[in-house]
């Protein structure tokens, strides 16, 4: 990435501006290098980074198309509005459970909107994430039933997300009310062979004063790895939204921050791939420094590492639909988890609704039973044939 690519250093410095670091100048760039702004929007819009954008730019309005100028801005007070509308809601929601006596942490877009946007009250999401204990889901449930949410099942059955996922999705049962989609969350990441990751998140919560109230938040450890399991999700493994709140994170609670702690939950719940991989991103295409400890403690064999670099360093600037891929997934897959079998294990026990979703099948008929019953030669028979199209598409 050597070579001068004028929309990649654009995004890089609208990046620089989110996590505090505004000292790389523009001036030239703009002045000596034909932008292509189609690229430049398909690239923020993929990365999150178009509200930011509008800020970001503001000094250098001129240089901008009159359009693109104006979608930023749109965007912009958009997403400011949209911010103080899920956090009023949250509220709402938090005191309800308060007065219950169910500890309900927010995470993810509505936590890090307090904790490190707070100064620009601003980071793009689209629903409010939620974490209770598992013990109290019932309760939660119900909670959300009197704020007349229902729940979302997506025509899939109730055991399916209980055993095989992490979370519920609740929405507003009038559908003419803008209420946002709240997603429930019992853990952080899958369950894996009965393992329990971060057995010590609930006696680490903190609490921070917000609008007059204390909020309890996961501690700045946990809310990294809370970060780094988000990529192991189907969706944008390469998208920049994870790693500029890493980076922001780090920088907030550079003092204090228990590298150890981290080191050793990575290593004993077998996060230490995916806690590499955000780690990288941050340091690549961010330029955050990591101490060199961490890099020596979360013990990444060499060729994985220069596997991990070389995705993201080849991808992450890809047009959406090829970074959006399932090939690309796929292959972050395997880069995402400790060990080759695990994930390799994970795809031929794939849940059959995961198994319908990944290959456009409906959930529940005859064709997809069939298919799901003989995955062991369908998924092979599928990987090959996709390899075969897509090389005759790269030929032409």
């Amino acid at each position: 990435m050597s070579e001068i690519i004028p929309e990649i250093n654009l995004i890089k410095f609208i990046v620089g501006h989110i996590v505090g670091n505004k000292k790389q100048e523009i001036n030239d760039l703009l002045t000596s290098y034909s932008i292509d702004w189609g690229k430049f929007k398909s690239f923020i819009i993929y990365h999150d980074l178009t509200p930011f954008s509008y800020s970001a730019l503001k000094d250098f309005n001129s240089f901008l198309p009159h359009d693109l100028e104006t979608f930023l801005k749109n965007n912009y007070y958009c997403a400011l509005v949209r911010c103080q509308k899920l956090w009023q809601e949250f509220l709402r929601i938090y005191d309800l459970f308060e007065q219950a006596g169910v500890i309900l942490l927010p995470i993810k877009g509505v936590a890090l909107l307090e904790d490190l946007y707070a100064n620009n009250y601003l980071r793009p999401m689209t629903d409010i994430d939620l974490l209770v204990k598992e013990e109290d889901l019932q309760k939660a449930e119900t909670i959300f039933g009197d704020l007349g949410y229902r729940k979302e099942l997506y025509g899939l059955k109730q055991e399916y997300w209980r055993e095989k996922q992490i979370h519920f999705t609740f929405y507003k049962k009038k559908k003419d009310e803008k209420a946002p989609f709240i997603e429930l969350h019992w853990n952080l990441d899958f369950k894996r062979k009965n393992r329990n990751i971060l057995p010590g998140l609930w006696e680490r919560i903190r609490e921070i004063n917000a609008d007059g109230r204390k909020i309890n938040l996961l501690s700045p450890e946990d809310t990294l790895f809370s970060l780094a399991l988000h990529n192991r999700r189907f969706g944008r493994t390469l998208c920049l939204k994870n790693a500029y709140d890493t980076v922001v994170l780090l920088n907030k609670y550079t003092v204090g921050f228990d590298w150890d702690y981290v080191l050793k939950q990575a290593k004993k719940g077998k996060m230490r791939a995916a806690l590499f991989f955000i780690l990288t991103q941050a340091e690549i295409l961010l330029e955050q420094k990591m101490p060199t400890e961490v890099w020596h403690g979360l013990g990444i064999p060499r060729y994985k590492q220069r596997l991990i670099r070389r995705f993201i360093q080849r991808n992450t600037f890809l047009p959406a639909k090829k970074a959006d891929g399932k090939e690309l997934y796929l292959k972050s897959h395997f880069l995402l988890y400790d060990s080759f079998w695990e994930p390799t294990e994970y795809i031929f026990n794939i849940p059959k609704e995961q198994f319908a979703k990944y290959y456009g099948l409906s959930s529940y008929d005859k064709k997809t039973d069939f298919l799901y019953k003989n995955r062991l030669f369908y998924i092979p028979y599928k990987a090959i044939t996709c390899g075969v199209t897509n090389a005759k598409k790269a030929r032409y």
